[in-house]
């Protein structure tokens, strides 16, 4: 397969090439060791995964520096209270989740190569634009704007990784990839213990001066991306990637083909999503389920994470050391995440893994609430820390249900639900902890508990459904003749999951 230079090639060519040249030759006809494959694999990583690391560290530092403002008075200065901060979180996350489903519909017609960065400019302007804000209104406008602009990264990002990386590769890449979003929440917390000392400088607030240097990163990140993404592995010539380009010919259709022998289903990835898509989509309802864990399980991310700076400040620390002070947090979350998402690879076990972070944080939330009003400072602090550590299991839940779903199109819807899923929940989230419930938000707390008490539930209930319906679906399957497995293959070859003959995996 020759590189090409053209300016017209479209995001998934090199599949598409790959795919003619599949139905050319026999599938074993093109080999390589295990050897050629974790070069290419490596070179992947080097090159494109550690950007796409710094494109989502960047996005998370956009994101979460509004718990930091908060801690800096923010509503205080704009003449209203914590709840009008808890309105402008709702907005977010109903504007965010609305605009996640045709944005990334928008991303597979242009291509996430080029879509990415241009999210990513779109929204360090609207990041250095909280600087212009003076009152409430403002607030909640910038809030949806900012909303707007950065819904469609994240699914983007995942069906842009999905070009890439195999299946059992994608658990410990999203591990990274929302790790490096935790990185970035505590690298804010640090960056505003210094910031926040700029109150005064031109008359600015300390928040206003974080969001006008966080801006101002995502600016120079985002246009790199526009000279650095490539569209597929056939085109990593050029640009900032260099003449020569990451990959060899021979690496090139190593690099292609492994991805197609590994899930026939995206042999597919050229072709638009149809309705039938949609309408499997909506009918599938382990889908739902999954969506639905997705929802129930990360809400309570959202109290903890907007408020943990402002709850160690009411613990009786300054507001510039209780920003400090949340950066453990993170630290130990990105670690504990993708130690356990690669344990969670090589065992292909999600499940139990994944429930290590949801009974992580439910130990958690029991113990903030069993703590008397008069505890000291530092067992307070310590008990916040243990809570807002939990490991994310969001990535490997996400890699779970992508490899569980098919066809290629119903499979980009399933991506973009399962990222609206994970912030529309932000929309009640934002409500757990009311200001007539602070400073310890006991109320909150007791419905934090049963949220990830029901997780641990939903999480074992589809485990269970998928092992037993790959049992029924063996003994129907070996029940059959060849010529009635023949037949059914010809005739339902589009059925994706809903075969008999596929397998989930558990």
């Amino acid at each position: 397969m020759a590189k090409s230079s053209s300016s017209k090639h479209i995001s998934y060519q090199s599949i598409t090439q790959a795919k003619k040249e599949e139905t050319s030759f026999d599938n074993n006809e093109l080999e390589w060791t295990q050897e050629e494959e974790d070069k290419v694999l490596y070179i992947i990583d080097k090159y494109l995964m550690s950007f796409i690391l710094l494109m989502t560290f960047v996005l998370n530092m956009d994101r979460t520096n509004i718990s930091n403002a908060i801690s800096d008075n923010l509503a205080a200065d704009l003449g209203f209270t914590n709840d009008g901060v808890n309105t402008g979180i709702s907005v977010y996350y109903f504007v965010f989740t609305a605009c996640t489903l045709p944005s990334n519909a928008i991303s597979k017609a242009v291509g996430a190569h080029l879509w990415i960065p241009i999210l990513m400019t779109s929204w360090a302007v609207v990041t250095w634009a909280h600087a212009l804000i003076h009152n409430f209104t403002g607030f909640i406008i910038i809030r949806a704007a900012i909303a707007l602009t950065e819904a469609g990264f994240i699914p983007a990002c995942l069906s842009y990784m999905s070009l890439w990386y195999k299946t059992n590769e994608l658990a410990t890449r999203l591990a990274w990839f929302w790790g490096a979003q935790a990185l970035a929440s505590a690298v804010s917390g640090l960056i505003s213990f210094g910031v926040f000392r700029m109150r005064g400088i031109y008359g600015l607030e300390g928040w206003k001066w974080l969001f006008i240097i966080d801006g101002i990163a995502t600016h120079i990140v985002g246009l790199i991306a526009f000279f650095y993404l490539p569209s597929s592995p056939s085109q990593t010539e050029g640009g900032f990637r260099g003449q020569d380009g990451w990959l060899t010919k021979r690496q090139i259709r190593i690099a292609t083909l492994r991805i197609m022998r590994d899930d026939e289903a995206k042999k597919e990835l050229d072709k638009p999503i149809a309705c039938k898509d949609v309408i499997q989509a909506l009918s599938d309802t382990n889908l739902w389920t999954h969506l639905i864990i997705t929802f129930i399980g990360l809400m309570s991310s959202t109290p903890i994470s907007s408020y943990l700076p402002t709850m160690i400040k009411d613990a009786g620390f300054s507001t510039t050391s209780a920003n400090l002070l949340t950066a453990p947090s993170h630290i130990i979350g990105l670690v504990g995440s993708i130690f356990i998402a690669q344990w969670s690879d090589k065992s292909g076990n999600v499940t139990f893994f994944a429930m290590i972070g949801t009974i992580w944080a439910l130990l958690g939330f029991i113990l903030l609430e069993v703590l008397p009003d008069n505890v000291g400072r530092w067992q307070l602090y310590g008990a916040a820390l243990f809570t807002a550590s939990a490991p994310s299991w969001h990535g490997m839940q996400v890699a779970w249900m992508s490899s569980n779903i098919a066809p290629i199109g119903k499979r980009t819807l399933a991506l973009a639900a399962v990222v609206g899923a994970a912030n529309i929940n932000g929309v009640p989230g934002s409500q757990i902890y009311k200001a007539n419930d602070a400073p310890r938000y006991r109320q909150g707390n007791k419905i934090n508990i049963v949220l990830q008490a029901v997780t641990i539930g939903l999480f074992l209930f589809q485990r269970t459904r998928y092992a037993l319906t790959n049992k029924w679906r063996r003994r129907v399957w070996n029940s059959m003749s060849d010529y009635e497995k023949h037949v059914y293959q010809k005739e339902n070859g589009d059925q994706g999951n809903n075969r008999l003959d596929y397998q989930y995996r558990l």
